[in-house]
């Protein structure tokens, strides 16, 4: 059995102070002393304090999560698409969930079904099909920034690929910001 994650409210109960300064001083608020957020801080760490993630998007309203779906990640290039894009979402300060679509346009809307509840920012589609379908229904059903990415032909070029993939993420980040 898991040992239950401590709370802003527990580390306000051991410290003696409100769950508001608790925040604040594990915020590094410059409002609280140095004394106090010393203590908040050693109980933090003495019960291996995590933010609540979810707790905070939901306060700020963002997730910092982007999505991708793409067609398979055993596919060598899709694989090496995946680490870019992830390399990309890292260091933006986001999460990524990633979809497998497996050349299918049924699993494309369904994916994209799973992720269009406000649990993401935005979303890059990356596909080999002409997916109408899912065109029109972004069109008429989407409240997500989404970019579609159709990919036609074989790819002969790596690295020219991998630049474009930098052009579709950023203008993913472009509607999302």
């Amino acid at each position: 059995m898991h040992p239950e994650a401590i709370t802003l409210k527990k580390i306000s109960r051991l410290s003696g102070y409100s769950v508001s300064t608790v925040s604040k001083a594990l915020n590094d608020k410059k409002d609280i002393s140095i004394e106090t957020r010393a203590t908040i801080l050693n109980i933090a760490k003495a019960h291996n304090y995590v933010p609540n993630y979810y707790a905070i998007a939901l306060r700020k309203q963002q997730t910092k999560t982007l999505a991708l779906i793409i067609p398979q990640t055993s596919d060598e290039f899709y694989g090496q698409l995946l680490s870019e894009i992830q390399n990309m979402t890292f260091d933006l300060g986001y999460r990524l969930l990633v979809f497998q679509s497996f050349e299918s346009i049924q699993k494309e809307k369904d994916c994209f079904k799973i992720i269009n509840d406000g649990s993401v920012n935005g979303v890059l589609i990356i596909t080999t099909l002409n997916n109408e379908c899912l065109i029109k229904k972004l069109e008429v059903e989407n409240m997500l920034p989404t970019v579609l990415w159709t990919l036609e032909g074989e790819i002969v070029d790596n690295n020219l690929i991998l630049e474009e993939t930098k052009i579709y993420f950023n203008q993913l980040l472009d509607k999302i910001f």
